[in-house]
């Protein structure tokens, strides 16, 4: 019996082998039927993935119905500005809606009371992060706290950010931002042509400063935070938006190349000011969050933290200085904006604070008497939103809400964009108006007014538990910038050859999902003589010829 297996075997193997069999009788065969297999098996997920359980009753989300299988309506999705077309789908389906895009379940929520139940109270399932196409493992990895899924990185990070936020906030930022806006408006005096530039570059100082301790790298942070948030979303890399595509070797996918490049260079930036920062740490210096991430301790709570190893430190320090660059310079330019296009707010909030701040700068002290630059401030991310598709969760189990079927593993997105231009919630969304935070009639009033408006629980920051931990940083900075900008100059249209004004198209926007306006023209000028000699006194009465060396 053996010896006829055996023989049997050897001549099927003889058979397998035999190159005119193996090309033209078998394997073509085979694997015609593992390819046709494997798309039958993805047609199948692809048609069931989002449907209710059978028997439960539950309706299947509205939406668009997918015209490419798998790839569902990336065809009619446009790259550059995703958020217009699902603005669209979201006013077309009444604020909910589900597509197909690149094999995966997106969901867009543009309702509060969904968001509040989805992301507060059942957080539990709703706080994970699901994997970037350009980033695969992401979510799993330690690098970047805002990517990561709900993970014990993500806790031991979160729990950091927040201990050195609340730090910050009680020390006055160590004068960090005060000291910077003193440079800010120097450089501004000279090349306010500048302004689209040294405006992230104020923010990447004061977060390098806080971080390392100086801010000589600054210029580098904010070359990689910008290329960074390029390859975060539909706009950049080719595989976020066809995540198969990862798989693929590099000399077939070039955007694979980009981003490790990106981020090897990144680690070479973060491991050195790391380095730097660790080993000239002086008696008397302000406390940096490098040194403070190397104080933890395994099992510890408040200031004793847990860090595995002093390279998660490292990524911890890393992240928290780049994610606030733009974060916070993308606002600060959409404030220009707003203020160029709407002299009438320039002029109140001017007002408000000549009448407030005497020959002194425009300090964080100041913030409950100045109500209306907060509602300024407060009303040009509301105006334009600068985090327009809002930040995606992973669902994590199945949910139910209004008898829709959410299912598993489907991501979830809030749509910024249709919140802040909701007319249910905003009177005139596509008006520029800071008064609806100021009038007792309006709906969006709230009282103390030495205390609202305020930046601090918009929408913008998300929610629940992935609530942005930068929120008191992002206020601070925007205040005291947009503040002594309004209080020194003045900034208006550029005029053609006639006199006439340009203004800036507020439509002109960025790629990235974490944006802001396109560059654009305008004047700033000194408001008199006498605000040019106090800025040149701040300046060099706090940095000297030190500055050179900085």
């Amino acid at each position: 019996m053996n010896s006829t297996i055996n023989t049997t075997f050897a001549k099927l193997s003889e058979t397998l082998l035999s190159p005119t069999h193996y090309q033209r009788s078998l394997i073509r065969p085979i694997l015609s039927t593992i390819v046709l297999c494997l798309v039958v098996y993805q047609l199948i997920k692809y048609f069931t993935s989002d449907l209710p359980p059978f028997g439960s009753g539950l309706k299947r989300l509205p939406g668009p119905i997918s015209t490419v299988p798998y790839l569902g309506r990336i065809h009619d999705v446009d790259r550059m500005h995703a958020w217009d077309s699902m603005k669209k789908f979201s006013d077309q389906y009444d604020g909910l809606f589900s597509c197909t895009l690149g094999g995966e379940t997106h969901i867009w929520v543009a309702r509060e009371d969904i968001a509040q139940d989805l992301l507060c109270k059942n957080a539990a399932i709703s706080s994970a992060r699901g994997d970037l196409g350009a980033y695969p493992g992401v979510t799993q990895d330690r690098k970047y706290l805002p990517l990561l899924g709900y993970t014990k990185h993500l806790i031991r990070q979160k729990k950091f950010a927040h201990a050195m936020v609340t730090r910050n906030v009680d020390r006055k930022y160590y004068g960090h931002i005060s000291l910077e806006a003193k440079r800010f408006l120097h450089e501004i005096l000279m090349r306010p042509e500048d302004f689209f530039d040294l405006i992230p570059l104020f923010c990447a100082r004061v977060s390098a400063r806080l971080a390392y301790g100086d801010a000589q790298s600054a210029p580098e942070h904010v070359r990689n935070a910008g290329t960074f948030i390029s390859q975060l979303g539909p706009s950049g890399p080719i595989t976020n938006l066809v995540p198969l595509l990862r798989f693929l070797p590099e000399l077939l996918v070039p955007d694979i190349r980009t981003v490790r490049l990106r981020q090897e260079a990144e680690e070479r930036l973060w491991r050195r000011c790391f380095t730097e920062a660790e080993n000239t740490m002086k008696e008397g210096q302000h406390e940096t969050y490098t040194n403070a991430s190397l104080r933890t301790k395994a099992g510890g709570n408040g200031e004793n933290l847990l860090f595995e190893d002093k390279d998660e430190a490292m990524y911890a320090v890393g992240m928290l200085c780049t994610v606030s660059i733009f974060t916070i310079g993308g606002p600060a330019v959409l404030f220009v904006l707003a203020m160029v296009l709407h002299p009438e707010w320039q002029r109140k909030i001017r007002e408000e604070i000549d009448i407030v701040v005497s020959e002194e700068m425009v300090d964080l002290k100041h913030s409950p008497q100045l109500p209306t630059l907060r509602a300024a401030i407060l009303e040009a991310i509301r105006w334009r939103t600068t985090v327009p598709l809002g930040v995606p969760r992973l669902l994590e189990k199945n949910y139910t809400f209004d008898g829709y079927h959410f299912p598993k593993d489907a991501v979830v997105h809030v749509l910024d964009i249709a919140l802040s231009r909701d007319p249910e919630r905003y009177l005139n969304p596509s008006e520029y108006n800071p008064g609806r935070w100021l009038d007792e009639k309006s709906p969006n009033y709230k009282t103390p007014l030495t205390e609202y408006p305020r930046l601090k629980g918009h929408h913008i920051f998300g929610r629940g538990r992935r609530m942005c931990p930068g929120q008191d940083l992002a206020e601070a900075e925007l205040f005291v910038l947009c503040g002594n900008l309004l209080k020194f100059f003045d900034l208006r249209p550029k005029l053609d050859r006639k006199g006439n004004p340009i203004w800036p198209d507020p439509d002109r926007w960025g790629t990235d999902v974490i944006g802001g306006p396109l560059p654009f023209e305008c004047n700033i000028e000194i408001r008199d003589e006498g605000k040019r000699i106090c800025v040149e006194r701040a300046y060099f009465g706090t940095f000297g010829d030190k500055i050179q060396s900085m």
